[in-house]
């Protein structure tokens, strides 16, 4: 079955403020997809076919970038232990002018390697609404 994740700034704060030892806890997990496909492939397939979204390769990953939605899409490469696998992360205005970022998550690997991916966009969404702050 799929690891699906739902991820919101409010659980990352969480998570963070809980210190280290939350990251080997194990994550939650939805029933179904969150992202809108079934499938990693599906999603794929489907902003393949979007005039609109840019595809770029980091690292070996397809990056999928919608503007339309403010849509960030991250596909890992088959060597990844997560593959198959998709992050979207959508970028949307917050109070006081700041942006939140929604993340979901569709994972068809182990569940530890699912995890280690969920965790490591936590880190990474951390990281950049800390630079967005102005690094405090």
């Amino acid at each position: 079955m799929a690891a699906v994740r739902s991820i919101g700034w409010a659980a990352i704060a969480v998570c963070v403020a809980a210190g280290g030892s939350v990251w080997a806890d194990p994550l939650p997990e939805q029933s179904q997809s969150t992202i809108g496909y079934p499938t990693p492939d599906a999603a794929l397939t489907a902003l393949h076919a979007k005039p609109s979204v840019e595809f770029s390769t980091q690292d070996g990953w397809t990056i999928a970038s919608d503007p339309d939605t403010n849509t960030v899409w991250s596909f890992p490469p088959q060597r990844d232990p997560a593959y198959p696998a998709v992050v979207r992360r959508q970028m949307t205005p917050a109070p006081g002018g700041k942006v939140a970022v929604q993340m979901d998550v569709l994972c068809s690997a182990t569940k530890a390697a699912c995890d280690d991916l969920v965790r490591a966009f936590e880190r990474m969404n951390d990281e950049a609404q800390r630079q967005l702050r102005g690094g405090d």
